[in-house]
């Protein structure tokens, strides 16, 4: 059970750090597209701001997915450090299931605001503002299944690595 939940969850953070990558290129990219048509060309490009927030929304709830894999997000933990044996464990698991109840429901409420939008339509590419919201239940899901991760291996209770490592 400990490998294959591993394994997937091994699999889901390196396909979210390619999309991660892939997403900074592309702001990149096209932000350096957006200055040469609006400075050279004199014709700017209208979606190029959509399309950077929508990247730029999926960057920060998939990041915050995988730092919270890794243990690497920011928390005031010196009281828990000054705790040992038993109590240490006890207010891990009670952070921890803290942290699970408010992802299920920003899961529950994401999902049914990313569907209530659905027949929307936003801004210049006459799009749906879905393509926003999906992105929490999408890092919901990839959080539930680290929480997992760490009830079934004790080694994913502890920091990996630190934040310049990626």
């Amino acid at each position: 059970m400990k490998t294959v939940i591993g394994g997937l969850c091994n699999a889901i953070t390196e396909v979210a750090k390619l999309v991660l990558g892939g997403c900074v290129a592309a702001i990149v990219l096209i932000t350096l597209a957006a200055v040469w048509w609006r400075y050279v060309l004199n014709a700017p490009i209208s979606w190029i701001e959509q399309v950077s927030n929508i990247l730029f929304i999926w960057i920060t709830f998939v990041g915050a997915a995988v730092l919270y894999r890794q243990k690497l997000h920011i928390g005031v933990d010196m009281f828990i450090d000054m705790l040992k044996g038993r109590p240490k464990q006890v207010m891990f698991w009670v952070i921890e299931l803290g942290n699970l109840g408010f992802i299920v429901v920003l899961f529950i409420y994401s999902m049914k605001l990313s569907i209530d939008v659905l027949p929307n339509t936003y801004g210049a590419l006459d799009i749906s503002p879905a393509y926003f919201y999906f992105s929490a239940p999408v890092a919901c899901v990839m959080m539930m299944f680290y929480f997992l991760e760490k009830i079934v291996d004790p080694s994913k209770r502890v920091p990996e690595g630190s934040v310049g490592d990626f």
